[in-house]
């Protein structure tokens, strides 16, 4: 995937970027168009028409919307680089005057990784005599004996447990319920690309919290267990999408977004497939609240799919 989409991807699924989503829908589309090889196409009509919903009688003299939302999505692109996305590798921006993207490598993040990586290299010659004479200790340390009689390895047990709860949605119209039906399938497709985490189902006809019950009781108390719960609503044309990430135990909501996305004549399985991917990408990419437990062949999976 192109880094300038890796790039973008970040800053949509990232919670500091502060933006409506009708200026992600703008900064989305020029920078695809751009990395399309189509910036000449990328003018106050074309985006007033594409991302607006504007008809073809729009006049940029006479209605200033999409300037107005250029200024607005240029004061949130450099509100978010400079606080949170400092050590971003690359630094999206909007030059006054145009709408086409611009792209920069952070100096801060150069520097930030190349201080890392120092500090990595030399705790690795410090530390590795030391990892020589502690691995037979972890080794035997990290076996136990199962009330089952199995034995296991800790740090399988140590894995956290995600329950996915169907999909659900308010909506009785059939296509909208389908639609949620396809969004489970595709939820389940990109979260077992994680082996860092255990993920349990729930079918639409469970209940979430009988399901919560019988995990947290087949677990240790220390275990952790968190709910994702998802809601699909349809407003016109529009697909709303709001997912939540829950502690199962404190119900304290560890991640809360949304997304807004058009019902056009797109192919439905691409627009499920789209939707599953930003939620993935939102919990376990770019800092997400489940990255840490993302396995480095999961990761490098999603990061190379087109």
């Amino acid at each position: 995937m192109d880094e300038r989409l890796v790039a973008l991807e970040g800053l949509l699924a990232s919670p500091f970027f502060k933006a409506s989503d009708r200026n992600r829908r703008f900064l989305k589309f020029v920078i695809e168009e751009t990395v399309a090889g189509r910036a000449d196409r990328i003018k106050a009509f074309t985006i007033a028409v594409d991302v607006f919903g504007r008809d073809a009688s729009f006049d940029a003299t006479v209605d200033p919307i999409v300037r107005i939302a250029a200024g607005q999505l240029r004061k949130s692109l450099r509100d978010y680089y400079d606080n949170h996305g400092k050590t971003d590798l690359i630094r999206i921006g909007m030059p006054l005057g145009a709408y086409i993207p611009s792209f920069e490598r952070s100096s801060k993040s150069e520097r930030f990784w190349q201080q890392f990586s120092g500090v990595t290299r030399f705790l690795q010659k410090r530390l590795m005599s030391l990892a020589i004479l502690i691995l037979p200790v972890g080794l035997v340390a990290g076996w136990f004996y199962a009330p089952s009689g199995e034995w296991r390895f800790a740090r399988e047990e140590m894995r956290p447990v995600v329950i996915v709860d169907s999909a659900r949605t308010p909506s009785e119209e059939a296509d909208i319920a389908g639609l949620s039906r396809q969004l489970n399938n595709a939820l389940w497709v990109e979260f077992a690309r994680h082996n860092g985490v255990r993920l349990v189902g729930v079918r639409a006809d469970e209940n979430l919290d009988s399901v919560v019950a019988g995990v947290k009781r087949d677990l240790d108390a220390g275990a952790r267990v968190y709910k994702l719960m998802t809601t699909v609503q349809r407003e016109g044309d529009e697909l709303n999408v709001y997912w939540h990430l829950v502690d199962a135990r404190s119900r304290e909501t560890y991640y809360s977004s949304y997304m807004t996305t058009q019902l056009s004549s797109e192919e439905r399985g691409a627009l499920v497939a789209n939707i599953a991917e930003r939620v993935e990408a939102s919990l376990f990419r770019y800092g997400g609240v489940m990255e840490q437990y993302s396995s480095k062949a999961g990761v490098i999976a999603n990061n190379v799919r087109e």
